[in-house]
């Protein structure tokens, strides 16, 4: 292998942690051990002709409680305290894995922490200056019963989010003094960009790196066979004895889903379908989801997907590393999953895709087939509005994009469905058709050089037909609740150059932009910090303009980063004036009242 080899491994010998979390928390237990190299117990079951225990968990949670900001929009209406919300979901993520697991010949269990304890709160982490973190979920003495009654080899924990790595290393510890054998795995967007720190900060024996549905189940036979060598497991790092960091390989091993060359049989070894039946479903049946109020008064929610991945590249998002590129699972697939879930009591849905509009003529497809199942829905991973503009402006704007533009790839389906006849207007018509009722529209800037910046197409920002866009969505019954980002931080073009910071003036503008999509019908306006994540092309610069730990700055409702520009303390107040002003008293306290977003079709 040369040395720029994908499939070479990777190592670390000194890895020194960067950021990590709450200085205040407990001390871990079982830090800086050699990963565990083998499950003794789970080599033991197979020997006996016994199934190796799989536990996955979503660790409970945490968020920030603290006074509300000093001279803010939040004291002005007599808030004086400020809470970041409460954020969870199903855990699709766990499903995927568990299904190819169970497939393989593993006994899995999944736990849904925060959902199992949803209304379990309370002051976990005193952090100083009249702020806390609050946790939700299941206690300690709870999970500590769960794992010792299902006795497992090998515990999974989840980490979407950043803001709880704190969790999820704090989970690894209560297992690691359970019975320092069990092997302990964790994966997901935070330790998939963090690995390098994931591994020496955390008592976690493995992290799966990105896209993980077959790359678990590898590791597990490689833990549990008389054989098993989990140097062999592309896509994984671990803990040597010296304290040496190992990636096994720099590739990611994203799966190959091509439906039209694949048949269904063969999609379904590769993604089988979740199988809503290891969760307990009755923890979904609140009348609020994380988008807003239910249309139905029974049954429960899921987050559900019909395609995966994304190829827009925007350099502030971890999906295109963690999820890989985008692909369509099939509508044949797709209509499965729909009856499947059904089967469970799901009775609406939201759509988690990464990119639902990649490909508008087969959203069009999946709109027709929620519609068969009689399946109202949310969209709540972000349409693109780039890919909207464009169909509203039409082939005679699409002709005068310059060329660099127009071949851009992210635009080739759209300009497809364009030349087929396929207009804003209809697709949205058949997104309300289909049962939408409620989307997340991804605006993000007023400002054209902030996206570009970022990688982002600069149609966001025009203001006309984004306007124009939001009214259709009125006129057909779907609620918009548009997504503003403040704080954008950009590297210099070249070496030694001036990095982009985002002034205030053009984070004003943005509050602007906000407040004029609310007069065009926008139902809510939902503001969120740009924040630096892990992983992502944004990372390595924008860390040094880091000035907080994990545990209260990596929400998006919390600046993360200061610059000579503007401080965290000034990019909190303008969001919090983005929400007054945009939305109103009235909406900001019912939003605060609530928990989530003020949104009711």
């Amino acid at each position: 292998m040369t040395r720029n080899d994908p499939r070479a491994p990777v190592l670390v010998e000194d890895p020194s942690v960067a950021f990590s979390c709450a200085p205040q928390r407990p001390a871990l237990r079982h830090l800086g051990r050699a990963s565990l190299r083998t499950s003794r117990s789970g080599t033991r079951r197979r020997a006996l002709g016994q199934a190796p225990r799989v536990l996955l968990v979503v660790p409970s949670y945490t968020r920030v409680v603290e006074p509300s900001p000093q001279g803010s929009s939040f004291r002005a209406l007599g808030l004086d305290t400020f809470e970041v919300m409460k954020r969870a979901g199903t855990p699709i993520g766990l499903l995927r894995i568990a299904a190819n697991a169970r497939l393989a010949g593993f006994d899995v269990r999944i736990v849904d922490s925060p959902f199992a304890g949803w209304e379990q709160e309370r002051r976990h982490v005193d952090l100083g200056n009249g702020s806390s973190l609050v946790r939700y979920g299941l206690d300690d003495e709870q999970l500590r019963s769960l794992i010792e009654e299902f006795d497992p080899d090998v515990v999974g924990v989840q980490c979407i989010y950043t803001v709880q790595w704190g969790n999820a290393r704090a989970l690894a510890d209560l297992v690691k003094d359970i019975d320092p054998g069990i092997v302990t795995i964790t994966g997901g967007a935070h330790p998939s960009g963090d690995w390098r720190y994931a591994v020496p900060d955390s008592p976690f024996d493995h992290v799966v790196i990105n896209e993980a549905d077959q790359t678990f189940t590898a590791l597990l036979r490689a833990l549990t066979e008389e054989d098993g060598d989990i140097d062999a497991v592309p896509g994984i790092a671990y803990r040597r004895a010296d304290g040496a960091v190992v990636r096994t390989t720099a590739a990611s091993p994203y799966m190959r889903i091509l439906p039209k060359r694949q048949g269904l049989d063969q999609r379904l070894g590769m993604m089988p379908l979740p199988d809503f039946g290891m969760l307990d479903m009755r923890q979904y049946e609140q009348a609020y989801h994380s988008s807003g109020k239910r249309v139905r008064d029974h049954g429960s929610w899921a987050q559900i997907f019909s395609t995966i991945g994304c190829n827009v590249g925007c350099d502030f998002c971890y999906i295109p590393m963690v999820n890989g590129p985008w692909r369509a699972l099939g509508t044949d697939w797709f209509d499965l999953h729909l009856a499947e879930i059904r089967k469970h009591g799901v009775t609406e849905v939201l759509i988690e895709d990464d990119h639902l509009l990649h490909d508008p003529l087969y959203a069009m497809e999946v709109c027709k087939l929620l519609r068969k199942h009689d399946l109202p829905w949310v969209e709540e991973g972000g349409l693109s509005l780039f890919n909207l503009v464009l169909l509203h402006l039409g082939e005679a704007f699409a002709d005068g994009m310059d060329e660099a533009e127009r071949r851009n790839p992210n635009f080739r389906n759209v300009l497809a469905a364009m030349r087929a006849g396929l207009t804003c207007r209809d697709l949205i018509k058949a997104m309300a058709d289909g049962g939408c009722y409620s989307v997340y529209l991804a605006v993000e800037s007023a400002n054209e050089d902030s996206l570009v910046e970022s990688g982002k197409p600069r149609l966001n920002a025009f203001q006309q037909a984004t306007g124009d866009v939001v009214e259709m969505f009125t006129e057909y019954g779907i609620q918009v609740t548009g997504g503003f980002m403040l704080g954008f931080v950009n590297p210099p073009e070249r070496p030694g150059g001036e990095p982009y910071i985002e002034s205030l003036e053009q984070i004003e503008k943005t509050v602007d932009y906000a407040v004029t999509l609310m007069g065009r019908g926008m139902a809510y306006a939902n503001p969120f910090i740009v924040t630096p994540l892990p992983g992502t092309k944004m990372w390595d610069f924008q860390k040094d303009y880091v000035v907080r730990h994990y545990d209260n700055g990596w929400s998006h409702e919390k600046a993360t980063m200061a610059t000579d520009e503007w401080s965290a303390e000034d990019i909190e107040r303008a969001r919090l004036d983005l929400l007054v002003r945009a939305n109103g008293a009235d909406k900001v306290v019912e939003m605060v009242r609530r928990g989530t977003w003020p949104v009711d079709a």
